[in-house]
């Protein structure tokens, strides 16, 4: 439906008419083609393009008083359709500034289209760095945006949840909320006060995806950085690498004969808090890392690969502060190897290969190369030190499905061995099932529902928790009579927050009655 005269007019009084648009050559280029598994996705109404807080609480409050929608997003990796008509983007791609880097205090405050790569590449100038999420730093770097905000750094750096401080948020109604110390004395280093924290409400276990109003600016935590200020590369993309191997990094793979093996190593590495990045990557995806050209290169390290790797395995990046710290990370890992039978993949140790994958994954650069793929269940639980494998008992289950589906002949064998994450050294688990299903499937997204639905069916009947890909109200719905019916919380706050429904929550929650 067309949106009326008056509303498009205020919406250019308070943008300037060259950034608002409503041309459907414009809006069709917002489209996501899989949309929310609908037919024919709906599309925006217009796409508008603001420049500050003031001017998206201004756009906010006409969206309440029209009745008209809005999503928000930055760089926009999830889907952002609306689920129906009288919807407008607000597309924050002109907020990409740096606001702020405290290097005493060790923070970041940033806009949301400014993106980890950017953020990063700052921080390192100044012996800092930041975590970055793993969908990769062409993402936003502020902390809400970016989703749950885990990714290859989390070992040491943490996550999103963790690591956001104070911030600014335009409510779903259109108020100005400035939290933490922000809301004191204009200082970003506490998301918590002084007074009653708010951090509870903005986000959770899953983020609100643009179903809760617009979070205008945050800020997150820093971490110590020891390697070089820059890396000098050479080579074109893609088949580029560092001039040299920065001295007290090193990267690493090693494979078990068990999981529980793999287990076992995880934990005593994060006991010993010596891996700066630990991630279980399977030798697909050591190999798509690797390659440079083409998927026929990719195959043919693939297959290299799996020869050489004994069963479970995972990527381990140290980062020494000095040349004895360096020797003794490298000692106590080479002797928790020892003691777990692990098996290195000699390639990875190559020196001509290692600057490259030192640099992808401090950078997080090669997640593109895996966008070929669909996920299945995305999981996360906070916990003691069990929970690490927890989630690999949970995903190894939930691989079941996929393993049931390439028996059935719905789905070819990819070799995505199912991945995961330690975080916060083991104190945390994330997981995913990987299913290479854009070529060579009759019907792609319906093995996606499948594999999605046989895994939330595993996660509650056996209790293995709320996985982060749960959003939207069917969802919510499921898991919350097994949660302390969390979802009728959860609607309390978005009738609260945002009493019309003008933020578009289709990937979030609404505020049934």
């Amino acid at each position: 439906m067309a949106l009326k005269r008056d509303f498009y007019k205020a919406l250019e009084d308070i943008l300037g008419p060259q950034y608002v648009s409503d041309d459907p050559v414009i809006t069709e280029t917002y489209a996501n083609p899989i949309g929310h598994g609908l037919p024919v996705p709906s599309r925006f109404e217009a796409i508008t393009l603001p420049d500050s807080t003031e001017q998206v609480q201004a756009i906010v409050k006409l969206c309440n008083k029209h009745g008209v929608q809005y999503k928000a997003s930055s760089t926009g990796w999830l889907y952002s359709d609306p689920a129906g008509p009288n919807c407008i983007k607000i597309d924050l791609r002109r907020m990409n500034r740096i606001l702020e880097i405290n290097e005493k205090s060790m923070y970041a405050v940033v806009e949301p289209y400014v993106i980890g790569a950017q953020l990063q590449a700052e921080c390192m100038k100044r012996g800092l760095n930041c975590n970055l999420t793993g969908a990769g730093s062409n993402c936003s770097a502020l902390p809400l945006a970016a989703h749950v905000n885990l990714g290859h750094l989390s070992q040491s750096g943490s996550y999103g949840e963790r690591n956001l401080l104070a911030m600014e948020w335009v409510t779903g109604d259109g108020e100005i909320v400035r939290f933490g110390s922000l809301g004191t004395n204009d200082e970003w280093f506490c998301g918590d006060g002084p007074g009653p924290s708010l951090r509870g409400i903005i986000r959770g276990n899953t983020m609100p995806l643009g179903g809760l109003g617009v979070y205008t600016k945050a800020a997150q935590k820093l971490f110590h950085w020891p390697g070089p200020p820059t890396f000098p590369m050479e080579g074109v993309s893609p088949k580029y690498k560092p001039a040299y191997i920065p001295p007290g990094l090193l990267v690493r793979y090693f494979s078990f004969k068990t999981l529980d093996a793999m287990i076992d190593a995880v934990l005593k590495i994060g006991e010993a808090e010596i891996a700066t990045e630990l991630m279980c990557f399977n030798a697909a995806m050591m190999a798509a890392n690797l390659a440079t050209k083409n998927i026929e290169e990719e195959r043919e390290i693939y297959q290299r690969f799996t020869q050489k790797v004994q069963g479970p395995g995972f990527m381990v990046l140290i980062a020494a502060n000095s040349t004895d710290d360096f020797a003794y990370k490298k000692k106590v890992l080479q002797t928790i190897i020892d003691e777990t039978d692990g098996k290195p993949l000699e390639e990875v140790e190559d020196p001509e290969n290692q600057g490259g994958y030192i640099w992808r994954y401090f950078r997080e650069t090669g997640s593109i190369k895996e966008t070929g793929r669909v996920l299945a269940p995305q999981a996360g639980m906070v916990g003691g030190n069990d929970c690490f494998p927890l989630m690999t008992y949970f995903i190894k289950r939930c691989s079941e499905v996929k393993e049931r589906l390439i028996k059935e002949g719905k789905l070819f064998d990819d070799g995505y061995a199912p991945f995961l994450q330690s975080i916060e050294h083991g104190h945390m688990g994330h997981g995913e099932v990987l299913a290479r299903i854009a070529i060579r499937v009759k019907n792609p997204m319906e093995v996606a529902r499948v594999i999605n639905a046989g895994s939330n069916e595993i996660s509650i009947k056996e209790h293995f928790g709320i996985p982060q890909h749960v959003w939207s109200d069917a969802l919510h719905d499921m898991y919350g009579p097994h949660a302390c019916n969390y979802h009728l919380w959860l609607r309390k706050i978005k009738k609260t927050f945002d009493p019309n429904g003008a933020s578009e929550s289709s990937t979030y929650i609404t505020a049934k009655d």
